[in-house]
């Protein structure tokens, strides 16, 4: 039976090589059934999703990071964010017909970067260059180049699902012994197949690939969607605009609305409640 919505980590006893497999079914589903995604996008979206839940998963750290996309093609902005709990949420805006076009196409004109956001600690962003067809292939080159890490990643989704495997080097390794283990590894790992990488439980896929050598699994950790939107939030997003644009919605408009694009979730706030934003913004600006 196919694991779904999982983490699971894994490692090769007799060499530096570790790795991590992941499966998101409901919370693939959550995100895409948000908006009307055409199907490229949803493969896109699928493969995002598994992209940052194999980075975060990387880290060893309490916070959040995020992968986003932004540019003038198509695809206008991707933002997918995930904490070190596996609580995923994404969005995809775009403009036009998507057509057939692949990941190339469609991030035209774009950067990519990872940002990690540590509870306790500095903020960092990387650039990730697209200098790959495909979003795994961005992003094991950004290994390689910034976190000096040999690094492969495989990514797939569909419309039931999303999976992606990932395989490093622990930075311990540098004899002759251990650089084989990764190429072999890493050669064995080659004859993935998408639809066993989507539908094998965890355990066969491993087995159908590395028969051979010695994995040890660890648990399984859930992965689910979850967005953290609030009236709250809205509210500072409101007051951070200023008193006199405020001032303008209610004269205009009487209320304003803001509806989240992660969860559809929507926030209304009547006169009396912009008024009081209105009130808070004064002072802040004052202080």
């Amino acid at each position: 039976m196919i694991d779904q919505d999982v983490l699971q980590r894994f490692i090769f006893s007799d060499s530096d090589v570790r790795g991590e497999i992941v499966h998101l079914n409901q919370s693939y589903q959550t995100v895409i059934q948000q908006a009307d995604y055409p199907a490229n996008l949803q493969s896109l979206m699928g493969e995002a999703m598994c992209a940052v839940i194999l980075l975060t998963a990387t880290l060893k750290f309490s916070g959040k990071l995020s992968l986003q996309l932004q540019g003038d093609g198509i695809v206008s902005l991707l933002l997918v964010q995930s904490t070190h709990k596996q609580e995923i949420r994404g969005n995809i805006q775009w403009q036009g017909d998507t057509g057939t076009l692949g990941f190339r196409e469609l991030a035209k004109n774009a950067t990519l970067t990872i940002t990690i956001e540590p509870e306790k600690g500095t903020r960092y962003q990387g650039i990730v260059p697209l200098d790959g067809d495909q979003l795994n292939q961005c992003l094991e080159n950004y290994f390689l180049q910034s976190e000096q890490l040999p690094t492969r990643i495989w990514l797939t989704a569909n419309a039931e699902g999303a999976a992606g495997m990932l395989l490093q080097k622990l930075p311990e390794t540098t004899d002759n012994k251990n650089q084989h283990s990764w190429e072999h590894i890493t050669i064995l790992a080659e004859t993935t197949t998408h639809p066993e990488l989507l539908n094998l439980s965890n355990e066969a896929f491993l087995y159908r690939l590395f028969h051979a050598e010695q994995v040890r699994l660890f648990d399984q950790q859930a992965v689910i969607f979850k967005c953290n939107c609030s009236k709250e939030r809205c509210e500072q997003t409101i007051i951070s605009l200023g008193r006199q644009e405020i001032d303008d919605i209610i004269q205009e408009q009487g209320h304003a609305a803001i509806t989240c694009e992660f969860c559809a979730t929507s926030y209304y706030f009547e006169t009396d409640q912009l008024q009081k934003l209105s009130s808070e913004a004064k002072v802040k600006k004052e202080i």
